[in-house]
């Protein structure tokens, strides 16, 4: 009798705990759509100097690149063009509607830079990777500085024009040489690209009051060299690392002797014009 009661029971509370998990999913479902639409914010163009003008600062990242190689084969695939070479300012996500626009804050931008009136020339200082999945050249500090408010000047006509900036957010430490215990800190944050419109302390649905709080986060001006990203054969596990052991031997000496004058800087698409073998340009202006 008793089991009896406890069937009926069971069949009685069934439809509403069936409800209740059938809603869990569905909050579920859109909370997750509505992750995945952030993270899946691809960039599409982006604002750079290039490093084209200076012969020498170009031939010795190709140095760098052939001695890597010649500690690890694999990585010949990672390299960076030497037409390509160029510090990365601001990485964008621009819809086709905001073509127009980006240009008007490309130009309001650069106005702002001319005004500067620190103009420097710009130092490197050493090899590191992010997470060993790029190689790059850092800068000196007071390069860091001055190629950091360069980017403000961008960051802000871009912000106030709504147009996405995407970042290189992360968690963890940089690589180096000197670094046995190497952090896992990626320029793209997990390998994947987040909008810098939300930071750690951010609160969910608070808004921003003003355009310098928008888009801003710690931003690492660097030179790529080579980066694992470029790999498109298949590998089992992962792709080919860039141990410090591969590159901490090169002599920097000339790199770090040259100061690189900025020429240009120039609003790139990430498509790449077969007229040139170079980014499609969409504007750029002399410094």
């Amino acid at each position: 009798m008793n089991v009896k009661k406890g069937i009926y029971g069971y069949l009685h509370f069934y439809p509403l705990f069936e409800k209740g998990i059938n809603y869990s999913k569905t909050i579920f479902s859109h909370l997750k759509r509505g992750h995945n639409t952030m993270s899946n914010l691809k960039p599409n163009y982006f604002i750079c100097i290039p490093m084209s003008s200076n012969r020498v600062v170009v031939e010795e990242l190709v140095k760098i690149q052939n001695h890597v190689i010649s500690k690890f084969d694999a990585l010949k695939d990672c390299i960076i063009e030497r037409n390509k070479f160029h510090i990365s300012l601001l990485i964008l996500h621009i819809k086709k509607g905001q073509v127009e626009i980006s240009k008007e804050a490309f130009q309001e931008g650069m106005e702002k830079i001319k005004q500067m009136e620190n103009n420097q020339n710009i130092v490197f200082d050493k090899l590191e990777t992010f997470r060993k999945d790029v190689l790059y050249v850092s800068l000196k500090d007071e390069s860091v500085k001055y190629v950091t408010s360069i980017i403000e000047c961008l960051r802000e006509s871009f912000v106030k024009r709504d147009i996405k900036i995407v970042g290189n957010s992360g968690k963890g430490g940089k690589d180096n040489a000197g670094n046995k215990n190497e952090g896992d800190k990626d320029m793209h944050g997990k390998g994947k690209y987040e909008l810098t419109a939300r930071s750690k302390n951010d609160i969910p649905g608070q808004k921003k009051n003003n355009a310098r709080d928008i888009g801003k986060e710690k931003v690492i001006p660097h030179l790529t060299v080579m980066k694992n990203s470029y790999v498109t054969r298949f590998y089992v596990n992962k792709r080919p690392q860039i141990f410090p052991s591969y590159y901490a031997d090169f002599d920097l000496t000339k790199l770090q002797n040259e100061r690189f004058v900025p020429r240009k800087i120039q609003l790139l698409q990430m498509e790449q014009d077969p007229t040139t073998a170079y980014y499609k340009i969409l504007s750029e202006h002399d410094m």
